[in-house]
C-alpha cells in the first residue's frame, strides 16, 4: 500500500537515512588511534602502545637530529639493531643507548659510534686462556702463560618498545662474565650516562610537536595515566606508548595543541577504547548534540561520573536495533554487517547486551541491561538475517534469544506469569550510584519490544520454544496489562499489581502489536485513548539558555501538533512536560496505519517531517519541541536517530514495526516461507 508516496516523503526518507549514516562517526575525528591488543580493565603496570593515523607528515615535528636506526624495529622484533649517526663533530665521545621498554626502561646495550658514523648492538668478547708450559719432550714445566682470543658477538635486543638515545661521555671497561682455572671470559662494556633529551633531538625517531596521545583509565571518572609522544617511526608508522597504564577502562585520545582566543588549547582529534573501538565496527550515535549545548562533551574531559559522560557519542541498544531495520530496508547490508560484527564483540557472556555504548570506546558503565532494548536489537539482527540469508550472526542471536527467554516468568501462580522481567542494573536518581540488582517489574514497553525478538528468533532459529514464549507474552500482555475501563495498556506489573501510570508508548505500541482479528477493537480503543489523552497542539520549538531547558540551535516560526510522552492523570508523572515527542508521535502514526486510518497516519507523519525541516536541522528529526534535561525526564531538542529511524520506517516499511501475529500463524512483511499451521 503506497500510503507515503511523492517527493515530500522521498526527500524526508533520504534526509533521515543520510543523517543516520552520518551518526556512524558523529565527531568526524580526523585521527584514528589504535591499541596493539585489547587491554582489559584489570591490566596495569606494563607497556600499553599502539599507532595513530590521520596526521599529515607535514605537521611540525621535533626532529631526530643525530641518530637513526637502520629500519623500524617493531615491538615483536628480536635480534641485532643497527643505525647511523650524523651532525656530530666527533663521533668518538658519543654512543647510542638502546632500551627495551616494558614496565620500566631496561637498557640493553650502549653502542659506540664508529668513525664511519655507524653503530650496532655488538660487543667485543675476550677469552683469556691459562696454558701450562711444557718442555720439548711435552712435560709440564710448572709454569704457565696466557693466550688471548678476541671476537665480536651480536647482542640480541628483545621483544618490547625499542628506544634509541644519543649519549655522550663514553667510557668502557672489561667486564668479567666467568672464570675458571683454564679460562676467563670477559666482554668490553661501554657506558655513556649523559643522554641527549628527545626535546633536543637526541632520540632515534622524530615526534610530532603539537600532537600527543593521552591515556586515561575510566572508572567513576577519567583519570589520566600518561601524556605520550607520537613518534614518527618512518613508513607512515606513528607510534605511541606508555608503561604507566592503570586499572580501569582504558581510553586513548589523540590531542592537538592549538592557539585559540589568545591562549593554548587542546582539541581531541581521535578517541578509541583499548578493547572496543571503531575498528571493530561502527554504531550510530543516538543524538546530534549542538556544540554549544551544556551536554556536549566531545572528549569526555568536561563530565565527571557516568551520568552525562560523552552523550554526543553514546548509542543506545534500542537505536542500534532501529538502525539495523533502517539499513536492512534501504539495502545498506554492509553497514548492517559492520554493526553486527561490533555487537558480537559487545555481547555479554550471558547473551545480553548493555543498554548503551560509546561508539568510539564501547561499554563504559556497570552492567545495565534492559529487556526492551534487547528486544529491538535482536529483532533488527533477525530481520537482517532473514532478508539477506546471511547466517554469520546466528550464534549471537541464539545467545541473546536464550537470555530473553530466561527472563520470562513461568510460575503460573505469579501475577506476572507469562511476562518478561526488566533485566538487571539500576542507578540511584539522587547520586547516580549503581546497583546490580535484578529488575523484577514487568514493563509493557519491554513486552512489546521483546516479543518482536522472540518471533524473529523462532523464524531464524526454527525452534518452537521462542514461538511458545512469544505467544505466552502476547496473551499475558492482553490478559494482565490491558486496562479495559480506559481503553489503554497499563505501564506494566510492579509489585504484583498493575502499574497504572500513563505512558503513551505503552498504549500505542501494545495497541499496534495486539492488533489481530480477535483484538482489532482493542487497538481501536488504544488509538482513541491516545488521541484523547496525549495529543498536544500548537506547540512551538522553545529556545532557552537555561541549562535544563537549553536549546539555541533549533527554531521555527510555526507551531506543531503531535503527542506528548506522559499524562499526569495519576501522580506518577506529575509535572510531565507538555511537548511534541516525535518518537511517540510516529508510534501513534504506526497504530493508525495498522488500523487502516491512513489520513490520521499521514497527518502526524507530516508533522514530524515539518519538524525535520525546522531551522537548524541537518536532516535528522528533532526528538522534542522543548528541552527538559533534568531527571527523570531527559528530553532534548536534538536530532535523533530514534525519531529519524521511525520516520524512515513508517514511510518505507511500516510492517517491520511490531509484526502482527495470530495464535496459529505468523505474518511478517517480506517473509514468504512461513508455515501456516491452520492449513
Amino acid at each position: 500500500m503506497a500510503v507515503f508516496s511523492g517527493d515530500k516523503y522521498k526527500k524526508a526518507s533520504s534526509d533521515a537515512l543520510a543523517f543516520i549514516k552520518r551518526q556512524l562517526d558523529v565527531n568526524n575525528f580526523k585521527c584514528q588511534i589504535t591499541f596493539d591488543k585489547e587491554y582489559d580493565d584489570s591490566y596495569s603496570g606494563d607497556i600499553a602502545w599502539g599507532y595513530v593515523t590521520g596526521i599529515s607528515v607535514e605537521e611540525d615535528q621535533v626532529r631526530a637530529k643525530y641518530i637513526s636506526p637502520s629500519t623500524y624495529y617493531d615491538f615483536d622484533y628480536k635480534g641485532k639493531v643497527t643505525g647511523t649517526a650524523r651532525n656530530l663533530s666527533d663521533f668518538s665521545d658519543y654512543a647510542v643507548n638502546v632500551y627495551v621498554v616494558h614496565d620500566a626502561d631496561y637498557k640493553v646495550i650502549t653502542c659506540p659510534i664508529k668513525a664511519d658514523g655507524t653503530w650496532e648492538s655488538a660487543m667485543t668478547y675476550r677469552e683469556t686462556y691459562t696454558v701450562k708450559d711444557r718442555d720439548e719432550e711435552g712435560n709440564e714445566t710448572g709454569t704457565t702463560h696466557t693466550e688471548v682470543v678476541n671476537y665480536p658477538l651480536d647482542i640480541t635486543v628483545g621483544e618490547g618498545i625499542k628506544e634509541f638515545r644519543l649519549a655522550k661521555g663514553i667510557k668502557g671497561k672489561w667486564e668479567q662474565i666467568s672464570s675458571s682455572d683454564e679460562v676467563t671470559v670477559e666482554r668490553y662494556v661501554y657506558d655513556a650516562d649523559t643522554e641527549i633529551k628527545a626535546e633536543d633531538g637526541g632520540y632515534g625517531y622524530s615526534y610530532f610537536e603539537y600532537f600527543t596521545v593521552r591515556l586515561y583509565s575510566y572508572s567513576d571518572a577519567e583519570y589520566i595515566n600518561d601524556i605520550c609522544k607520537i613518534w614518527n617511526c618512518g613508513g607512515g608508522k606513528y607510534m605511541w606508548y606508555t608503561n604507566k597504564a592503570a586499572t580501569g577502562h582504558k581510553i586513548g585520545k589523540v590531542m592537538q595543541q592549538v592557539w585559540r582566543d589568545g591562549s593554548v588549547a587542546f582539541d581531541a582529534v581521535g578517541i578509541a577504547g583499548a578493547v572496543m573501538n571503531l575498528q571493530k565496527g561502527r554504531l550510530p550515535a543516538s543524538f546530534l548534540i549542538p556544540t554549544d549545548d551544556p551536554q556536549y562533551n566531545k572528549d569526555g574531559s568536561n563530565a565527571l561520573g557516568a551520568y552525562g559522560y560523552m552523550l554526543n557519542s553514546r548509542t543506545w541498544a534500542y537505536d542500534v536495533g532501529l538502525a539495523l531495520l533502517v539499513f536492512t530496508t534501504s539495502g545498506a547490508y554492509e553497514i548492517c554487517k559492520e554493526m553486527l560484527n561490533r555487537m558480537r564483540y559487545e555481547q555479554n557472556d550471558d547473551g545480553s547486551f548493555n543498554f548503551s555504548y560509546d561508539i568510539y570506546i564501547g561499554q563504559l558503565f556497570d552492567g545495565y541491561v534492559r529487556t526492551g532494548a534487547m528486544g529491538w536489537l535482536v529483532w533488527g539482527a533477525c530481520y537482517y538475517t532473514m532478508e539477506t540469508g546471511d547466517r554469520d550472526f546466528v550464534k549471537m542471536i541464539k545467545k541473546a534469544g536464550d537470555w530473553l527467554v530466561s527472563k520470562q516468568v513461568t510460575d503460573s501462580s505469579d501475577p506476572r506469569y507469562g511476562l518478561m522481567t526488566g533485566g538487571y542494573g539500576s542507578y540511584n536518581m539522587e547520586d547516580y550510584s549503581y546497583s546490580g540488582e535484578e529488575i523484577e517489574w514487568c514493563s509493557v514497553e519491554h513486552q512489546c519490544s521483546a516479543l518482536q525478538a522472540l518471533e524473529g528468533c523462532s523464524l531464524v532459529l526454527k525452534n518452537k520454544k521462542y514461538k511458545e514464549a512469544a505467544e505466552l507474552v502476547r496473551d499475558s500482555l492482553f490478559l494482565k496489562c490491558y486496562d479495559r475501563e480506559n481503553g489503554r495498556f497499563f505501564q506494566g506489573i510492579n509489585g504484583g499489581v498493575p502499574d497504572k501510570a500513563w505512558a503513551l508508548d505503552c498504549t500505542t505500541w501494545a495497541g499496534t502489536l495486539i492488533f489481530s482479528v480477535v483484538h482489532s477493537s482493542t487497538a481501536e480503543a488504544c488509538l482513541e485513548t491516545a488521541g484523547n489523552v496525549y495529543l498536544t497542539q500548537n506547540k512551538k520549538i522553545i529556545q532557552s539558555r537555561e541549562k535544563d531547558y537549553y536549546n539555541t540551535a533549533y527554531s521555527d516560526n510555526e507551531t506543531f501538533s503531535g503527542f506528548k510522552p506522559y499524562s499526569d492523570k495519576t501522580a506518577d508523572y506529575k509535572g510531565a512536560p507538555d511537548i511534541v515527542w516525535t518518537e511517540g508521535t510516529l508510534g501513534y502514526s504506526t497504530l493508525a496505519y495498522v488500523l487502516g486510518n491512513m489520513d490520521e497516519a499521514k497527518k502526524y507523519v507530516d508533522e514530524c517531517i515539518r519538524l525535520q525541516n525546522c531551522d537548524g536541522s541537518t536532516g535528522g528529526v528533532i526528538y522534542t519541541t522543548a528541552t527538559y534535561g533534568m531527571l527523570p525526564w531527559e528530553f532534548h531538542v536534538w536530532e535523533s536517530v530514534v525519531s529519524s529511524s521511525w520516520l524512515y520506517l513508517v514511510i518505507n516499511n511500516p510492517d517491520v514495526l511490531f509484526p502482527r501475529t495470530l495464535r496459529q500463524v505468523y505474518y511478517m512483511a517480506k517473509i514468504n516461507n512461513i508455515h501456516d499451521e491452520r492449513k
